[in-house]
């Protein structure tokens, strides 16, 4: 690529802007000048709504994915549920597999916010390869709708 081509790159030419923005002017950055005031904004704003997993979290939310939408979609069994999980700061999962299990870390329920205890019995996300981006997630037993259910668990009732 000839130096007039390189020049005339709008990718490049962003990333110098960019650099030269954040930068002060293009010359390196000190590791202890302050990071832009914009950038600075910017960063409190991201954190203040979308909130860590790890952060303490606010008396308004205890649930630990304070925007997620989810909801059962169905029950195919007692031991499992396909979930509908929407986060737009996290994931979408449009038919994910859960499994009951028993909570090793108390939390909260992604449902309803009720707290779970270690020990507890929950429904989490099935695991898999790559991770689910919310397999921290954990629904609560006994907030789990009980009118979804499979024809093999109709089956039983009647024999």
């Amino acid at each position: 690529m000839t130096a007039l081509a390189r020049s005339a790159d709008p990718w490049l030419q962003t990333v110098r802007s960019l650099t030269a923005t954040h930068n002060g002017g293009g010359e390196p950055a000190p590791q202890q000048k302050a990071a832009h005031p914009f950038l600075e904004r910017l960063t409190r704003a991201w954190e203040r709504d979308h909130p860590r997993a790890t952060s303490p979290r606010s008396p308004q939310s205890p649930r630990p994915f304070p925007e997620a939408v989810v909801r059962v979609i169905e029950r195919p069994s007692s031991a499992t549920a396909i979930v509908y999980w929407s986060d737009a700061a996290t994931c979408h999962y449009g038919y994910q597999g859960w499994r009951v299990t028993t909570a090793t870390t108390d939390g909260a329920c992604a449902l309803t916010g009720a707290a779970i205890h270690r020990g507890d019995s929950v429904y989490r996300p099935s695991q898999r390869d790559p991770k689910p981006q919310n397999a921290s997630a954990m629904i609560l037993a006994a907030s789990m709708p009980q009118d979804e259910t499979s024809d093999a668990d109709l089956q039983d009732q009647h024999a």
